[in-house]
């Protein structure tokens, strides 16, 4: 992307938070496994401005691309935050890449980059950085352009090798406003996140509240997964509060509420002030959402909160977006699958569902889902201008009364005797059979493989769920397998890695317990 130099950071991320320093009131609140601190947002702004002074002195200057890994803590929200502060390019890589070992990912990340610093990232040629905090003066953010780099984040890599995505400060703030105007966060609400940072989701939601002046709960992933209601608790008392639940959360919270709802230890009130859950990430399923609301609304949530989402790294992060205002219509059903209406795009975006000629679909008309807009990125190469120029987003959806309706990644398609079958269709049905804690559906042969990992004590009826998924889909997998945990591997982001599995089915076969069901594709 083309450089610019202005006398002002005021249209730049780092410009924007600058301007929220001033709230004393406003509090950051990181917690761990081991302990939570709380910071003001002066403290907060001071440190950041800290840390810049510190990455300057070790030798980082403005428009360097420094690579790291960002965690869910103090240390690395700060190294993110005071690179940009200083005029730098963050690089967000991912901790893992199936199929990869990480020595050559994060060497090829570096050259594809030219990236000569990393933070608490070793490797040849890379120079690694550490928080050292130099006050300097003047303390405020470098200047810069709407349309310079703010950051690169990558995509998940359930596909094949993640991808470089150059945002502009201009993209992301325009996604950042849009985000708030849907949930109409402003200073005084609270935001609490326990999303990974290394995922759009975790690190939009970050820098949304950061931007807006909320208070911000940034909880470790691993630390909410143990302690839900301690943090949940942190929130109790904020007028308004604001979060983000990737549908597998909405089934974990749920059960944690119901436990502790048994043992007599919820506050009635404890949801009360719940404005905003965005959901999105991955497939929205009826079940998590029922099993979700009937846990939270004793507890004084309102299912008006819930807003299902539709979102990609190329848009910085929400696309679409539909409030829960009537849980009856907030599904479409298609034979035996149910997909969540996604609803209309946030401001600034255009949405489009074309055929393979580029004409516009008919209503209810499956094609390719494609974007522009202020928060799209400017291509992979960094040079094609998507505010004008539409971006093909990989999926498929469709239009039912405007509203958009996701059916599927393109790349997830398999066509079995002329019939076109979306993996997570068959993941959904699957799902839905006793005894199924996970599945997984490959592309293999003339039709595919479902991989299924049982509930712990439970055997799979294979012969059964093949049987189902003829009767549902007029297809038969090529086989179902069933397979330890531990055989079913995912990216950073916690979407299947279906091309590296894909690759290893004849070892996940092996790994397969016994009474696996094997059918052609032609036994419908």
């Amino acid at each position: 992307m083309t450089a610019h130099t202005v006398d002002t950071a005021a249209d730049t991320l780092p410009g924007r938070l600058a301007a929220q320093a001033h709230r004393t009131g406003a509090t950051v609140t990181f917690g761990t496994s081991a302990r939570r601190e709380t910071l003001t947002y002066p403290e907060f702004a001071e440190q950041v401005a800290a840390a810049a002074g510190g990455f300057a002195e070790q030798g980082v200057r403005p428009r360097d691309r420094v690579m790291l890994r960002i965690g869910s803590t103090r240390e690395s929200l700060l190294a993110l935050l005071g690179l940009m502060h200083l005029g730098a390019v963050p690089v967000s890589v991912k901790p893992r890449v199936p199929g990869a070992v990480v020595e050559q990912y994060l060497a090829a990340v570096s050259r594809q980059q030219g990236t000569r610093h990393a933070f608490r990232i070793s490797g040849p040629g890379l120079r690694e950085l550490t928080l050292e905090p130099v006050l300097s003066t003047p303390s405020g953010p470098a200047p810069g352009h709407p349309e310079d780099l703010a950051f690169v984040q990558y995509t998940s890599g359930s596909t094949g090798m993640p991808r470089p995505i150059p945002l502009s400060h201009r993209a992301v703030l325009a996604n950042i406003g849009a985000i708030s105007g849907v949930s109409g966060m402003r200073p005084g609400h609270a935001g609490i996140i326990a999303l990974p940072l290394h995922h759009d989701m975790g690190l939009i939601g970050v820098l949304t509240a950061l931007v807006q002046g909320a208070d911000l709960v940034l909880e470790e992933p691993g630390a909410f997964l143990r302690r839900p209601l301690a943090a949940l608790r942190l929130v109790r008392d904020a007028p308004c509060v604001h979060s983000a639940l990737p549908d597998f959360m909405l089934r974990y919270l749920a059960a944690r509420i119901a436990e502790a709802a048994a043992r007599g230890e919820l506050d009635p009130g404890l949801f009360r002030t719940w404005s905003t859950v965005f959901c999105g990430a991955e497939p929205i399923r009826r079940e998590s959402v029922r099993t979700f609301l009937d846990a939270t609304t004793p507890w004084g949530f309102d299912p008006s909160a819930l807003v299902f989402c539709y979102g990609l790294a190329e848009a910085v992060l929400m696309a679409t977006h539909h409030r829960l205002t009537d849980p009856g219509s907030a599904f479409r059903t298609r034979g035996a699958v149910a997909t969540a209406c996604l609803g209309t795009p946030v401001p600034g975006l255009g949405l489009r569902v074309v055929d393979e000629a580029g004409r516009d679909c008919a209503e209810a008309e499956t094609g390719r889902v494609q974007l522009r807009g202020d928060s799209l990125f400017n291509g992979y190469d960094g040079a094609t201008d998507h505010r004008t120029t539409w971006f093909d987003t990989g999926d498929l959806g469709h239009l039912d009364a405007g509203l958009l309706h996701v059916d599927g990644r393109r790349s997830d398609r398999v066509s079995v005797n002329g019939t076109n079958v979306f993996a997570e269709d068959v993941e959904q049905v699957a799902a839905a059979e006793p005894g199924v804690a996970e599945c997984v559906v490959l592309p293999h042969g003339a039709s595919f493989a479902v991989v299924v990992v049982a509930e712990r004590g439970r055997h799979i009826d294979a012969d059964r769920l093949a049987a189902r998924i003829a009767a549902d889909f007029t297809v038969a997998p090529e086989t179902v397998l069933q397979v330890p945990h531990s055989a079913v591997v995912r990216t950073a982001s916690g979407k299947p890695a279906r091309a590296y599995m894909a690759a290893r089915l004849e070892e996940l076969q092996r790994a397969g317990a016994p009474g696996q069901s094997t059918r052609r594709s032609a036994e419908t």
